[in-house]
């Protein structure tokens, strides 16, 4: 199984993302460090501090993760019936551990997956942890109206991509 964790810069992505992993025994997998890594970018933005991905090279990593794709009937299900997340990470602490993996990053969602988590959060904690972590003001401005507009939920949902919304 593959879940895709998504939002803004902020929202709480990778605490969910590792305790998710944690829970379900399932692999978790940083998708921005290995963007850096392996140079998955066009350029990088002084100013900004941001690297303009390239987005042909991420969707090549759709064949990465193929043997992690499983059609599960019970998950299915329950998120059909837009479960709440307690229950989510519930189902998948009780079903027998097996072979998946958590994909955290804000462009996560570009990538095939079972399930594509949108982690929803309010500004003023995103601002508050975007401060602590030192981010330029514009780049906290940009985030927060990434959030304010809905640009990873509003994405996700374009491509298709099997939604939970999760607030935060």
């Amino acid at each position: 199984m593959i879940i895709a964790i998504t939002g803004t810069p902020g929202t709480g992505k990778t605490y969910l993302s590792k305790r998710l992993s944690k829970v379900s025994g399932m692999e978790y997998f940083d998708l921005n460090k290995y963007i850096r890594d392996n140079r998955l970018y066009d350029s990088y933005n002084k100013k900004d501090k941001t690297y303009d991905v390239d987005i042909k090279k991420l969707w090549k990593l759709n064949k990465l993760f193929l043997k992690y794709h499983l059609k599960n009937k019970v998950m299915n299900e329950l998120v059909k019936k837009n479960i709440e997340l307690k229950k989510f990470l519930s189902s998948i602490s009780k079903s027998k551990k097996s072979s998946g993996i958590i994909i955290d990053s804000h462009m996560s969602h570009y990538l095939k997956s079972d399930y594509c988590v949108v982690v929803k959060s309010d500004i003023k904690k995103i601002n508050r942890r975007l401060k602590a972590r030192g981010y330029p003001k514009k780049k906290i401005t940009d985030n927060i109206e990434s959030e304010i507009f809905d640009i990873c939920l509003s994405e996700a949902k374009s491509l298709k991509r099997n939604v939970i919304l999760v607030n935060n």
